[in-house]
């Protein structure tokens, strides 16, 4: 018999036992009190079956639409940012926002099976599968490409095949295939609008839309017109009860658009389009997000910063609000049982909505509520339009994402009128003091009231919100270079833009790690009274423009060409390109 081998009795096996189930059970307590964060919607099984993909706990959860509760839920990434599904709904795609991933699932009955797993790239937000399942097309936020997914290439598991990509000029989210060839791709945070021709790899033609901030995008039921829910920023709109109201500071708008002429390079979209406005006196409707139409034609429109579901006709302007839950985004509609389901992403839940009796059925909670961090709290409120004058825009409208939406505004923070100027990004603002162009704010605090209380013209803020805002503003990381997004950046030809950087003196002003100075300077651009303006971070600059506090110069090269920024001579071509790479590799 072994020497030293322990002698187990009953009660300390019994003990360890225990001990194993409370860890479970405490670990299991733990995942069921989580932040799901909703914000994809499917509808399976001919509607008896809803796939909620949530994005903090990288899960899908399954909802019963007769019982209406969750039925199961499994674990497919850290971060998911999009989901779906085949013809069939026999296969379900989702890409994980933080590992670059798209994963391929297969589906029977309420299981889900994971078949595949493909890098596509850095940040994807969205994904669409071909109607003929040919291809998956992943929309890659920061790189501002799209990886081409070879279905039948992922199912023979040739991964090194699997993928292709295509650069855009613009950071991409929304997709729509509008047949087997043709999709549509909606610019995150400005107005561009790209037909793409998928087995070709290649953009047909793109369009620059009077808009910002498109977060709906649908064929109407005819399959004919194209439907996009999305805002506008006038640059001469004043901040005012008066001008707000009428919507010539920020609109709300829903536009239709012939698919034909989007289809077809060089036609005028406008010729058959039409656009109109959300929100009355008294009734903004800030932030659209997810737009469809109904079985009856009607238009549905989840009003993503004032908590509501709209439900009408846009040509008479009339519509029907339903309340429902925080930061309404994505929509599933069932036309057999006349029903609508909404994401409620801040409130882990989904709200259910009879469509013939406009009332709302019920609420399915897919979580228990914690308790909120200042930083989770603060997220909500910059999401919530209705902090400023009643409802019309939230502090993401301007700041799409925390970042900037390339769009010119004017307002009371130079103490003046008749100098708009250009949207900065928020991703990194935490270590950037002094804030606003005129660098007159020493405290992100005071920046954000002034915010609310001046340009938003909403009520004083409680002391509470305010902090909460700057707790989530400090999360946000300064957006990746471009090239590094991409994994393109010349390193060599980096390090020596590096020393023109320094040997032009651009560090006296933007000096790094954060590539900003508290001073603020007369840079040789003055209008209405304005001459001094303080240095934005050149951090992430590769994901903005157009540049300068007006947004005179449309692309780099030209801060150096055109207007010759801070040289004392004109840079050789050499000297330029590689300054130019590593601007836009910082």
């Amino acid at each position: 018999m072994p020497k030293n081998r322990p002698v187990w009795c009953l009660p300390v096996l019994l003990a360890l036992v225990c001990t194993r189930w409370n860890d479970r059970t405490a670990q299991s307590q733990e995942e069921d009190i989580r932040l799901r964060r909703p914000i994809r919607l499917l509808l399976v099984d001919d509607g008896k079956t809803l796939l909620v993909a949530h994005r903090d706990s990288g899960t899908i959860s399954a909802v019963d639409t007769e019982r209406l509760h969750t039925v199961r839920e499994a674990k497919f990434g850290r971060r998911l940012a999009d989901m779906t599904a085949t013809h069939d709904g026999s296969k379900i795609a989702v890409v994980n926002e933080d590992t670059g991933e798209f994963v391929l699932l297969a589906r029977q009955g309420l299981e889900l099976r994971e078949l595949s797993r493909v890098p596509v790239g850095t940040s994807p937000v969205s994904v669409r599968l071909s109607a003929d399942g040919q291809w998956a097309v992943v929309a890659s936020l920061w790189p501002r490409r799209l990886a081409f997914v070879d279905m039948a290439a992922v199912a023979k598991m040739a991964d090194a095949k699997a993928v292709s990509h295509l650069d855009l000029p613009f950071a991409p989210r929304r997709l729509l295939f509008v047949n087997n060839s043709k999709l549509l791709v909606a610019d995150s945070f400005g107005g561009k609008l790209a037909v793409v021709d998928v087995p070709g790899k290649k953009v047909d033609s793109l369009r620059d839309l009077p808009a910002h901030n498109i977060r709906g995008l649908a064929l109407a039921r005819d399959r004919k017109t194209v439907i996009l829910a999305h805002q506008f920023m006038f640059a001469t709109g004043r901040p005012n009860p008066g001008q707000i109201q009428s919507g010539d500071l920020i609109s709300n708008k829903l536009t239709f658009l012939l698919l034909d002429d989007l289809l077809r390079p060089g036609a005028d979209i406008w010729r058959n389009g039409r656009s109109h406005d959300f929100g009355d006196i008294e009734q903004g409707a800030g932030d659209p997000g997810d737009v469809a139409q109904g079985p009856s034609g009607e238009t549905i429109v989840s009003l993503s910063g004032t908590q509501e579901l709209a439900i009408g006709w846009p040509e008479k302007a009339t519509w029907q609000r339903l309340g429902v839950g925080r930061r309404p985004t994505d929509l599933a509609i069932d036309a057999k049982r006349q029903r609508a389901y909404i994401a409620n992403t801040f409130d882990d839940s989904i709200s259910v909505i009879d469509l013939d009796k406009r009332k709302v059925l019920s609420e399915v909670r897919l979580s228990p509520t914690p308790s909120l961090r200042a930083e989770e709290r603060g997220e909500v409120l910059f999401h919530d339009a209705r902090l400023s004058f009643e409802a019309w825009f939230s502090c993401h409208s301007c700041h799409t994402d925390g970042h900037a939406n390339g769009l010119l505004n004017d307002n009371f923070t130079d103490g003046s009128f008749g100098t708009p100027k250009r949207v900065l990004s928020l991703l990194g603002v935490n270590d950037t003091a002094p804030w606003a162009w005129g660098g007159q704010m020493a405290k992100l605090e005071t920046q954000v009231h002034s915010s609310i209380t001046s340009t938003m013209q909403g009520k004083t803020p409680k002391e509470e919100q305010v902090r909460d805002i700057v707790a989530y503003l400090q999360t946000l990381k300064p957006a990746p270079a471009q090239g590094t997004a991409r994994g393109t950046l010349d390193k060599a030809a980096f390090e020596r833009g590096r020393k023109v950087f320094e040997q032009q003196s651009c560090a006296a002003c933007h000096a790094p790690p954060t590539y900003s100075t508290p001073k603020t300077y007369d840079v040789g651009i003055h209008s209405a009274g304005a001459t001094h303006f303080n240095p934005p971070s050149l951090r992430g600059l590769s994901q903005g423009g157009p540049y300068f506090h007006d947004g005179r110069a449309q692309t780099l090269a030209e801060i150096f060409t055109r207007y010759q920024h801070r040289l004392t001579e004109p840079l050789g071509e050499k000297e330029l390109a590689d300054l130019l790479e590593f601007l836009r590799g910082l």
